[in-house]
């Protein structure tokens, strides 16, 4: 399905919260499977935003451990680990249905 995107977190630290209209948002198609995730070395829930068109390049890095940490009527929040080079951190994304 597709999805407005926006990270909560850059390198693990939490971002400020701004308006809506100010964040940066990533329009994709936003995908959750559980599937053996190498770099884990398990399986993980793993949730990956392509882009729409073109070559379906990944738009962020993969979220592994996925969950669904927060609802509410206007979007709900994706929670895990991203990898960057060789380091983990802490990720969320704010989904927002693209209407």
């Amino acid at each position: 399905m597709q999805f407005l995107i926006t990270p909560r977190r850059s390198n693990g630290k939490a971002l400020p919260m701004v308006p809506p209209k100010r964040t940066t948002v990533i329009h994709g198609e936003l995908t959750i499977t559980n599937r053996v995730c190498e770099p884990l070395h398990r399986h993980s829930n793993v949730a990956t935003l392509r882009a729409t068109h073109g070559d379906f390049k990944l738009l962020l890095p993969e979220l592994y451990d996925a969950s669904l940490s927060a609802m509410a009527r206007e979007g709900f929040t994706l929670s895990g680990i991203q990898l960057e080079g060789e380091v983990w951190y802490a990720q969320s994304w704010w989904c927002r249905p693209v209407d």
